[in-house]
């Protein structure tokens, strides 16, 4: 079995921390040409730069995944640079202020906000980098989703963030079964508690600490964790699984 993703064209959205940073880098030192795709020209330009220091190659795309025109440009700039797309991970989300939300104390534009980068933002980037994939004959299409979108998984104050994430697992298996048979493999990653600038703004180092030692190492997940799994469902090794949701979590 190889897993070999050598010169595959692999845009990542909210690329600029936490795991789509991690991801950008990860699979750049693997041999992909990365499209690192941020709100902030900056930020993707200083992931951009990192790639580069290490001899990989990358080109910045600034886009606020909400956005159709934004999404229309970026998938423009990709087609315009390399003429192809073989892979596009959905990484770019939001919490309401990086913390749980009950439902009666929730802001109404904090829900749109949250469904907007959560889920609309990947409807709109399928709608757009997937055609690229099929013209050249199939792609991969990763949906970051979250332990916090399977039901069994669901607790008071994860409403907003668990409702979006959920909506992600059932576009992904929606959009394998309408591109499946032109090419397209999808799955939707779901990890546990990883330890990103987002996550830390809402949890406490007790929490952390209690949490953690339920997770394999007695630790909790790193952006890098994730890395491996990316770059198998980039690969040809991956050719026969799509639609599913890939949960990363300790059972407890």
């Amino acid at each position: 079995m190889q897993i070999d993703i050598k010169d595959k064209v692999i845009v990542v959205t909210g690329a600029a921390r936490g795991i789509g940073r991690a991801l950008a880098l990860g699979l750049a030192a693997e041999g992909a040409r990365m499209g690192v795709l941020a709100r902030s020209p900056e930020k993707a330009q200083a992931t951009v730069d990192e790639i580069r220091a290490d001899g990989g190659e990358a080109i910045p795309l600034v886009a606020d995944v909400s956005s159709e025109d934004d999404v229309r440009v970026a998938a423009a700039a990709v087609d315009a640079h390399w003429g192809q797309v073989d892979g596009l991970i959905n990484n770019a989300g939001w919490m309401p202020h990086g913390r749980p939300t009950k439902v009666l104390d929730l802001d109404t534009a904090d829900l749109r906000r949250v469904l907007d980068t959560n889920l609309i933002g990947c409807f709109l980037t399928t709608k757009h980098f997937a055609p690229l994939m099929i013209r050249g004959g199939g792609g991969r299409i990763i949906y970051m989703s979250s332990i916090g979108g399977v039901l069994d998984a669901a607790r008071a104050g994860s409403g907003p963030y668990g409702a979006s994430k959920a909506g992600v697992n059932i576009l992904n298996a929606a959009v394998h079964h309408e591109l499946g048979n032109q090419g397209i493999r999808t799955t939707a990653i779901a990890p546990g508690l990883t330890d990103t600038p987002g996550m830390r703004d809402g949890m406490t180092e007790e929490h952390l600490a209690r949490v953690a030692g339920n997770y394999p190492g007695g630790r909790v997940g790193r952006p890098e964790d994730v890395v491996p799994f990316a770059a198998f469902l980039c690969s040809t090794a991956a050719d026969h699984l799509s639609g599913t949701v890939l949960t990363i979590r300790p059972l407890t």
